[in-house]
């Protein structure tokens, strides 16, 4: 508290606006990235169960080492060094979404590879006994199993892409975080700001862990039943 003034949150209220808008960004950085890790991770997972040792091997490769990396040296990465490298000159926003994009896919590959293991063999070779090509097998009885059973693995990923975005303002894209270290700077009320901040970021959380507790128990109605995952991860954003 400045000078030992009490609290106030008038600056707050007074820019709730721009923090919203921050909050938007971040948000939408966070469910692009997510789409680019899911995408990426079910090419990748499917390369995991590849019969070639090459595709194997490249794809658990792959995902050793975008689980391993920590957010804030790829997003440093991305954005500075491929400009360095090989002149590709990315923004902040596209630089950010492409990191945590990567980071994400190298999750999501072992939670879609856990999900296409469970599926039982018998089931594909039943299918394929009736008649049934393999691509329709993939599609009509692996895939729809596989997305039921990564559900709460999936909106835990996804929750904890939410909190990563927070690590991109160090490159300048203008999300939650970044714009409440801006405004507490200008305000000189970093506790309220930061306050704000933590009641906004536990909001979209709850909002995205809500989500999948419905669609969870949307599915146990249906007769399928889902690995229970804690939707709030332990360890801290960027620790990956």
């Amino acid at each position: 508290m400045p000078n030992g003034r009490a609290l106030d949150f008038g600056p707050v209220l007074a820019n709730l606006d721009a923090l919203l808008v921050a909050l938007a960004i971040a948000m939408g950085v966070a469910l692009c990235a997510f789409a680019i890790g899911l995408v990426l991770g079910a090419v990748v997972a499917a390369g995991r169960l590849s019969r070639n040792t090459v595709i194997r091997s490249v794809s658990y490769a792959y995902t050793q080492a975008f689980r391993g990396v920590a957010l804030y040296v790829l997003v440093i990465w991305v954005y500075f060094g491929l400009a360095i490298a090989i002149g590709l000159n990315l923004t902040a926003l596209v630089a950010g979404i492409v990191s945590l994009g990567l980071l994400t896919s190298g999750y999501m590959s072992e939670i879609i590879r856990a999900g296409l293991v469970s599926v039982a063999a018998g089931q594909r070779e039943a299918g394929l006994a009736m008649g049934l090509t393999r691509s329709q097998v993939t599609r009509y009885i692996i895939v729809p199993q596989t997305w039921k059973v990564i559900l709460p693995a999936s909106v835990n990923q996804l929750v904890d892409t939410i909190k990563d975005s927070a690590i991109l303002g160090v490159i300048g894209v203008p999300e939650l975080l970044f714009e409440t270290q801006r405004l507490s700077q200008m305000s000189y009320r970093p506790f309220e700001f930061y306050t704000a901040a933590a009641v906004l970021y536990l909001a979209m959380v709850l909002i995205v862990a809500w989500g999948g507790r419905v669609l969870e128990r949307r599915l146990r109605r249906e007769g399928v039943s889902t690995v229970t995952v804690s939707y709030f991860p332990k360890q801290p954003a960027g620790s990956h």
